[in-house]
């Protein structure tokens, strides 16, 4: 249990950290998605930490388990925006849609 809310709060700060770095540096608002995905894999590969490990599942290679966990963390950050966009009625970032979809073309009649 306290593994799955380690992977929860992970992705909060995740999203927090993304976030920031966007809005200081101009010109980074398209590449969201990878920065988080970047972000989840880089932060457990510094941690060292595979849920994997913790639940002792055994896989042939735990590096492989510390990806995994990382897209997970990455995964679990679609989450965090879409309770703040509900919460908040904030829309959600350029690339993230989280569901909200525009026609290709309008009518201009």
């Amino acid at each position: 249990m306290y593994d799955f809310a380690l992977v929860a709060l992970m992705a909060l700060a995740l999203v927090k950290t993304v976030d920031f770095v966007v809005d200081q540096m101009s010109g980074l608002e398209r590449m969201r998605s990878l920065l988080t995905f970047a972000g989840g894999i880089a932060t457990m590969w510094l941690l060292d930490y595979s849920l994997f490990t913790q639940w002792d599942v055994a896989i042939r290679d735990e590096t492989l388990g510390i990806w995994v966990t990382g897209f997970m963390v990455a995964g679990m950050t679609v989450v965090w925006r879409a309770m703040f966009s509900y919460l908040t009625h904030n829309t959600s970032p350029i690339d993230e849609t989280l569901g909200d979809h525009h026609p290709l073309l309008e009518r201009v009649s």
